[in-house]
């Protein structure tokens, strides 16, 4: 059994806190692979998971202007709470901004546990836990301490998308476009919240999803591409101008011209979404965005001929075709975004 309390917390400043540590969770952290959706507002500002909920991995975070001993105490407590709960988390991460120096054995870490922190601080940070907890002896209170991570932010807010990019070269677009795609995240991460759960009980971890407060990594992938390149290349509607060349032969069959998009579409999915085949994908889109922005002039099969001298392609999904119809796709999104 679980319950939810203190849900529904929200400011601007909060929120794009809460953002970056979603954005720790899926694209920072060593085990992130295993992390398939985040919960947001529910048994923490936000917690990760695994598919089935079966694994979660618990985040308060926190963005106080001045984290003394006894705000540091005061933001631990939800963890504990967790702690303590019948639920099992596989980490109970505390999301804060750079502590003093002096608060640290080594302040030279950015992740470390409780023991860097140094006694004096320890000893103000556990007098004021204990008072919000209600009880000077709470119980496995040194376990919990033992337990948690604390992670600093020291990055920038265009850093965070950057991990989940693919991109060898990081400049593919500008910094401001990064934060673009970072505050569109957080908006639909704050969106999250508009439902009420307070008080709510669950017997069953996966039962979160009926309240329908995750986003998943392929969401927020699907996101990241579709801004990246310019179009919801898994939505497309219509044909892009620069493939019509290619449906030349059978452009007045109407059901086969239907078929052939269809197919490309499935294939670009299938190819972003399939784990052999993602990295690949991004590279491709990678050099397709880099050799339309430096040869305005040149067409489709000018670029695809590029793409085979640079790389190899070789994959179930990603055709001849299909990559045709993806620097077509490209193409179109960068010309209308100038």
């Amino acid at each position: 059994m679980y319950t939810f309390k203190n849900t529904e917390r929200n400011n601007k400043k909060s929120s794009e806190f809460e953002t970056k540590s979603l954005l720790y969770l899926i694209g920072m952290r060593p085990d992130r692979k295993e992390i398939e959706l985040v919960t947001i507002d529910c048994f923490n500002d936000v917690t990760g998971s695994n598919i089935d909920c079966s694994k979660l991995w618990d985040i308060q975070s926190k963005n106080h202007a001045i984290l003394n001993p006894a705000k540091i105490g005061e933001s631990l407590y939800t963890l504990y709470d967790n702690f303590i709960s019948k639920i099992n988390f596989v980490d109970y991460i505390l999301f804060i901004p750079k502590l003093k120096p002096e608060y640290l054995i080594n302040n030279s870490l950015n992740t470390y546990k409780y023991a860097n922190i140094k006694k004096k601080i320890q000893t103000g940070i556990e007098k004021k836990l204990k008072v919000k907890i209600g009880d000077t002896s709470p119980p496995l209170f040194d376990n919990f301490l033992e337990n948690v991570i604390f992670v600093q932010d020291n990055k920038r807010i265009s850093t965070y998308i950057k991990t989940i990019a693919h991109f060898k070269n990081k400049k593919i677009v500008t910094e401001a476009f990064y934060e673009s795609i970072f505050n569109e995240i957080r908006d639909i991460q704050t969106g999250l919240k508009n439902s009420y759960i307070e008080n709510i009980t669950i017997k069953n971890p996966k039962e979160v999803l009926n309240f329908n407060r995750h986003i998943t990594k392929n969401d927020i992938n699907t996101l990241l591409i579709s801004r990246l390149l310019g179009v919801e290349i898994f939505s497309s509607h219509g044909i892009p101008a620069a493939f019509l060349p290619f449906i030349k032969d059978i452009f007045d069959d109407e059901e086969a011209v239907k078929d052939l998009i269809q197919e490309c579409n499935a294939n670009l999915s299938r190819a972003f979404f399939n784990k052999n085949d993602s990295r690949k994908f991004w590279k491709i889109s990678e050099l397709i965005i880099s050799e339309i922005r430096g040869n305005r002039g040149y067409d489709v099969n000018q670029i695809y001929a590029f793409l085979e001298l640079s790389m190899n392609i070789t994959s179930i999904y990603l055709t001849k075709e299909t990559i045709q119809y993806m620097i077509a796709l490209i193409k179109t999104g960068i010309e209308n975004d100038n």
